[in-house]
């Protein structure tokens, strides 16, 4: 699907919906393969090796596999699992992601020892388990429990079951995490096939596989088939709500930010302005939700180099919700941040001070909880803002071979004064040292921060580190030099 722009206040689909017809084709094509494999294929044997394998199947057979810390000696009561599994949403919802896989580990444990190995009531388990190994950076181990949750639905309920939609979807981020983009498509595209059959074409919860298909074909650097899911989305919007209403404002903003992504400017920056004429013709020109489309906009003048042309724009939206009976506060703090934001890389710091105290009022000011959080979120500490990314790669990298590079890092300490601008930036550990140091003080001293504000005025804040991690070459020295030593990185 593609979508051509007549002017600034017309939006026309002017190309079929080729993403059903191609859905469908997907789906008719794999119905035979999905069919086989409803088939009697047994659980792998390191299915569930994760969780103690001692305890007997369901068919009484010993469970063979290794064996993992912990084994239950007595079979578990429901009692036992329900507490086990409070514990680990208790944890999970502390952001204890560490100790939340431990106690994920612990249930799966016990439901094995319970139902056994082969047990549907295993599944879920095994796939909160994954979540949380996926979250630890553990993918291998995520993956082998991901696909020990599908092997034991598949062989419970058949291979068009719609419980497999989770874990392939799990799955297929894990893949994308791992940077095997090609088995991740091939994942994601057939949870999405099993979503399509149980939910239809046009349903919302399809979007966050797509989604995951989307970052695969990005990784493959396919960006028309990267494309074709956000797009995708958006038509479904259409349909359910229709092409000028107002509710596919939100699909539009994503599609916006995906053209931007993607580089395509011109075509972010229409969709955007289509979403705002469908807000000022179906809520009427103080709609607070044209503001979202505003900020889009400026943000893309700002990437262009049109400085003057982003805050106008930004302005216009805090106009916009100056112009309701009740401003929305937290709408126009947020476009204040981003006001100030832009006077600070634009080295403009009495400008942004204003900002930034003004959106600070709003925030305190709102009432709630939430937009204290929000204020923490903006204000709690240094943002940095511009400067250039920071090396991750030592000069003397290029052109060698993976076998001649070595990881390193750089430890820095520095302030941020109340202008956004970095002081006293040293180094206070390197391994290597005099590798990068230089290098990363320099970008860390013509970087602009979002300062630290306090009780409404941006005050310095001291004694911020920072650990950046790089990549260097080394040389390896002739047998018959100084003993055979690794010599100092250029």
């Amino acid at each position: 699907m593609r979508f051509a722009f007549c002017s600034d206040d017309q939006y026309v689909n002017i190309i079929p919906p080729k993403w059903i017809v191609r859905l469908a084709v997907l789906l008719s094509a794999a119905g035979l393969a999905v069919a086989d494999e409803q088939s009697t294929a047994p659980v792998a044997a390191d299915a569930a090796a994760v969780v103690a394998p001692d305890s007997p199947s369901d068919d009484g057979a010993a469970d063979e596999g290794p064996t993992s810390p912990g084994p239950v000696a007595t079979r578990p009561s429901d009692e036992e699992i329900d507490a086990a599994y409070e514990r680990f949403l208790r944890l999970r919802d502390e952001d204890r992601i560490e100790d939340a896989m431990r106690a994920a580990f612990r249930v799966a444990e016990l439901t094995r020892n319970r139902y056994g190995a082969k047990s549907l009531e295993l599944a879920t388990p095994l796939i909160n388990l994954a979540v949380m190994q996926s979250q630890t950076g553990d993918l291998p181990a995520a993956e082998q429990n991901y696909r020990a949750a599908i092997e034991i639905i598949e062989l419970r309920e058949g291979g068009l079951s719609p419980r497999l939609i989770n874990p392939l979807s799990g799955l297929g981020h894990a893949y994308n995490r791992a940077g095997l983009y090609e088995q991740a498509v091939e994942t994601f595209e057939r949870a999405l096939r099993l979503n399509n059959i149980e939910l239809g074409f046009t349903n919302f919860e399809q979007f966050g596989i797509q989604d995951g298909l989307t970052e695969s074909y990005v990784g493959l650097q396919d960006y028309e088939e990267a494309s074709f899911y956000q797009e995708a989305q958006l038509e479904i919007y259409q349909r359910k709500f229709g092409m000028e209403s107002p509710e596919v404002a939100p699909a539009m903003y994503k599609l916006a930010e995906w053209y931007s992504r993607a580089g395509d400017i011109e075509q972010s920056a229409l969709t955007y302005r289509s979403a705002d004429r469908i807000l000022r013709e179906g809520e009427g020109e103080s709609s607070v939700r044209r503001t979202d489309a505003l900020l889009g906009l400026a943000r893309l003048y700002e990437r262009q180099g049109n400085g003057p042309a982003a805050a106008s724009t930004l302005r216009k939206g805090i106009k916009v919700i100056d112009s309701n009976p009740e401003p929305d506060l937290l709408r126009r703090a947020r476009l204040r941040v981003a006001l100030g934001d832009l006077y600070t890389r634009e080295s403009r710091s009495g400008s942004a001070s204003e900002e930034y105290a003004a959106a600070w009022t709003d925030l305190s000011g709102a009432g709630n909880d939430d937009a204290l959080e929000v204020r923490d979120d903006y204000f709690e500490l240094p943002v940095r803002l511009a400067g250039g990314p920071f090396p991750r790669m030592a000069r003397n990298t290029r052109g060698q071979p993976p076998s001649a590079l070595r990881d390193g890092y750089v430890e820095i300490r520095y302030s941020v004064d109340g202008d956004g601008r970095a002081q006293n930036v040293v180094v206070i550990e390197a391994d290597p040292a005099d590798v990068m140091d230089d290098s990363l003080i320099a970008t860390y001293r013509r970087s602009m921060f979002r300062p630290r504000v306090d009780d409404g005025q941006p005050v310095t804040t001291d004694n911020l580190l920072s650990r950046h991690e790089f990549r260097y070459a080394v040389k390896l020295v002739p047998a018959d030099d100084d003993e055979g030593a690794l010599p100092r990185p250029e």
